[in-house]
């Protein structure tokens, strides 16, 4: 259950014959309540997958999900590479998400450096800090940037507890606020079979012109 990938898409990395391969493919329903001038609610359902690989002092993982509800549908990729010493591990990430709401197309690039420290040996810190740009059409386009802190603990070898803050910025032609941002979750296997159960809740607060917005969330899921 305990991640060790952070890592990019680097081809010459993925044929190193003393890598160790894994990954995980899963389910999720993520139910969302957004509160801005009126109040909505969305129901989504998303398939998502992870396939990395684990050196001696290196890894690489690509990962990526599909989104679907009533409103809109979305998939994103993301590739991550990172150089591992002793407790510690620093990397690079680019990802790219295309979302299709009512029909129109948005396309979203972020790009920027994450890590992590072992705090111990079952509670492991990370961080990441990311830049990006979001275009609309037709001609609109977004600024952003984000940074986030947080912690797992790992109460036993089938069990994990976390949770994440981030600040960030949005800076565009129709909107500009500033966001911040706060979860906790976890992940249990309750059996012997290679599946565990996900949870979570996630909290998002835009403070922008010329209206601010909070999203709150909770998701189950299953990962095999």
């Amino acid at each position: 259950m305990k991640k060790s990938a952070l890592g990019t898409v680097v081809a010459f990395l993925l044929t190193s014959t003393s890598a160790i391969a894994s990954g995980y493919v899963g389910a999720v329903y993520d139910s969302t309540e957004v509160e801005d001038v009126t109040t909505s609610t969305a129901d989504t359902w998303q398939g998502e997958g992870a396939f990395g690989f684990v050196g001696t002092n290196w890894g690489a993982q690509l990962d990526g999900g599909i989104a679907t509800s009533d409103d809109f549908h979305s998939w994103t990729l993301a590739g991550h590479v990172y150089w591992a010493g002793s407790g510690w591990r620093l990397g690079g990430v680019v990802a790219t998400t295309q979302l299709d709401a009512s029909g129109i197309d948005i396309d979203e690039t972020a790009y920027g450096i994450e890590g992590t420290y072992d705090l111990g040996p079952n509670t492991v810190a990370f961080a990441s800090a990311t830049m990006g740009d979001s275009d609309v059409p037709p001609v609109i386009g977004y600024d952003m940037w984000n940074a986030d802190v947080g912690l797992n603990y790992y109460v036993s070898p089938n069990a994990r507890i976390g949770g994440m803050v981030g600040i960030g910025n949005l800076d565009g032609p129709v909107i500009e606020g500033d966001g911040f941002s706060f979860a906790i979750n976890g992940e249990f296997q309750p059996w012997s079979a290679p599946v565990s159960i996900t949870a979570g809740y996630s909290l998002f607060s835009l403070d922008g012109i010329p209206s601010s917005a909070d999203a709150s969330s909770f998701s189950v899921g299953l990962r095999w």
